[in-house]
């Protein structure tokens, strides 16, 4: 019996699971490696705080999921990667052997190690964990701060603000914002934030937070009752000693055909994969998903030896749609941005339909909120 590790349950692991229920793969025992029992979906979590949706419209309960693609679900998480010896060890201290192990954990936020941040701002991983802490902050008075201008921010500060209608500020060492957005949607976005009363403060670098204060570079202290912490990506730790071969920042490096060029029992995808050559892969879920078919059929050939790894190749671009908070979305398309209603059922439409699809799956009844 062949053992496939398959470690998070990420956008393109879901298309492994569904790929495995349908075809399942003899022979081959599927242990999916999870931290918790459900997974919550990051992308409809702003509309979650503006209060679109309810919570378990956003989760996937990881067992049903697991049960329909005769998987394992092993809930503790994992800890360190030993890729010589094939080993994973999990958040419980125990160790699983694979033949064959597939990573997609996400990224961490970074510049959580300047002083102060871990212990006065409010991290959005653990996701669920996160949510739970917002909850309750959300319901005392005062500003609130949002650290990091990328599109995670911009959704984050303009849903806070539809929820509380308190003061917001949002922080971006950047001059651009959101980041890597064409100009149009970035000309768009700062009319939307003054429009919103949101305070909109660039090219500011943070340099520690302390209880209930962010100070700037500048000597500026910004108030707080809440930071929340948006910024982006740096390299889950899982990886750092594993004796994989890495990328330059630190993510587990991959070909094309999403496999380490140093040990290929071994694959990644979504965030936690580095691309070392050929082409360029932003940190975004839409990539990931394209990412899924990939990874699901090279895992297969890896595990019955039959048929060659199939190439990925990212898409030249992606339509970009931010929840405005307010029944109306911003989206961003080959240069052109647009702001409305339209917008926001569009990506409504498209959030609920993913996520109907894998909620079937698990056996769980769609949301319809």
């Amino acid at each position: 019996m062949r053992r496939l590790l398959l470690v998070g349950p990420g956008h393109a692991h879901l298309f492994v699971l569904e790929a495995l229920a349908r075809a399942p793969l003899p022979g081959v025992e599927t242990v999916l490696v999870s931290l918790g029992a459900r997974q919550l979906y990051s992308g409809m979590v702003p509309g979650w705080i503006a209060g679109d949706y309810a919570l378990e419209q956003l989760c996937l309960e990881l067992a049903g999921l697991a049960r329909a693609a005769g998987a394992r679900l092993e809930p503790s998480g994992a800890q360190a990667l030993d890729a010589a010896r094939r080993e994973v060890r999990l958040g419980d201290g125990r160790v699983l052997g694979y033949d064959v192990a597939s990573f997609d954990i996400g990224s961490l936020p970074a510049g959580d190690e300047l002083p102060g941040v871990k212990e006065h701002a409010l991290v959005l991983k653990p996701l669920e964990q996160a949510l739970a802490v917002l909850s309750e902050s959300l319901r005392q008075p005062g500003p609130l701060l949002v650290v990091g201008g990328g599109a995670a921010g911009v959704e984050l500060a303009l849903c806070l603000q539809a929820r509380t209608g308190r003061l917001i500020t949002l922080l971006d060492s950047d001059a651009e914002v959101p980041r890597g957005a064409p100009p149009t949607a970035r000309r768009l976005v700062r009319r939307l934030l003054a429009r919103r009363g949101v305070a909109l403060r660039t090219g500011a670098a943070l340099v520690s937070l302390a209880p209930g204060a962010a100070r700037l570079e500048s000597g500026d202290c910004l108030p707080f009752t809440t930071c929340v912490w948006a910024t982006g990506a740096r390299p889950p730790p899982l990886f750092a000693g594993s004796g994989a071969a890495l990328d330059a920042r630190g993510y587990l490096a991959v070909e094309d055909t999403l496999r380490s060029p140093s040990h290929p029992e071994l694959f990644a995808a979504g965030d936690c994969a580095g691309f070392i050559r050929g082409q360029r892969v932003p940190k975004a879920g839409v990539y990931a998903v394209r990412q899924g078919p990939v990874l699901s059929a090279n895992l297969r050939a890896a595990l019955t030896g039959q048929g060659t790894l199939r190439p990925y190749r990212a898409q030249s671009g992606f339509l970009s749609l931010l929840n405005a908070g307010d029944g109306k979305a911003v989206a961003a398309w080959k240069g052109l941005a647009f702001h409305g209603r339209a917008v926001w059922r569009l990506k409504d439409f498209i959030d609920r339909r993913f996520m109907a699809r894998f909620q079937r799956l698990a056996g769980q009844q769609p949301g319809s909120r």
